[in-house]
């Protein structure tokens, strides 16, 4: 039986878990998310499990609007202070208590451009994630990009491995026409970017 974390607890007892501050995997993961990323700003991004808030804070100088959601409300306190920190003064940021399979209602309905899912689709059960997966075909547009990165191997209090739910969210995207136009793969994580829109070069 698999028993996911608290992650309210977590958060409560090191604001900073996973080392993402100081943490080389940490940072190199950051900047290869950014790297990724097809468009040099985007107007609506999602960043759809929030943390400690570093990756939310290089997101602001990507991003005209970025919603940032997080299940714990002590990792939402700490995105609002990181953004709080970021040079890109422009970037409008909201950020609400929010946990997937749902998707935020600082969305307003309105369509993403990019939606960022990192670290968190294992810690879903089979339901969860199936009904992620279905929430984001029906939210998404043909434009939208998503961005999933997870550590490959299977975490403490994960129902899978990062490599898994990859391969998971791979098939059914798949068989939807998403394309997958950017991936990475190396010993330490998965990252894969998707979009119905495939065009002929990236980054022009």
């Amino acid at each position: 039986m698999t028993i996911t974390p608290d992650f309210e607890d977590v958060y409560r007892n090191d604001p900073d878990p996973w080392d993402v501050a100081t943490s080389w995997y940490e940072r190199r993961r950051t900047q290869l998310i950014l790297a990724m990323l097809r468009q040099e700003r985007y107007g609506l991004v999602w960043d759809a499990a929030c943390g400690t808030g570093h990756l939310a804070r290089e997101l602001m100088g990507r991003a005209q609007r970025l919603v940032c959601t997080d299940i714990a409300g002590r990792a939402c306190a700490l995105t609002a202070a990181q953004v709080q920190q970021a040079d890109a003064c422009s970037t409008v940021c909201v950020v609400e208590r929010s946990g997937l399979p749902q998707a935020p209602s600082a969305l307003g309905g309105r369509v993403p451009d990019l939606v960022v899912l990192s670290e968190v689709l294992y810690y879903l059960d089979a339901d969860e994630r199936a009904a992620t997966w279905e929430m984001l075909d029906r939210l998404c547009g043909p434009c939208t990009d998503i961005v999933a990165v997870h550590w490959a191997p299977r975490p403490e209090g994960s129902h899978l491995s990062g490599a898994a739910v990859q391969r998971e969210l791979n098939a059914f995207l798949g068989q939807r026409g998403w394309w997958r136009l950017v991936t990475h793969t190396d010993m330490e994580f998965v990252a894969v970017l998707w979009s119905q829109d495939a065009p002929q070069s990236i980054g022009r």
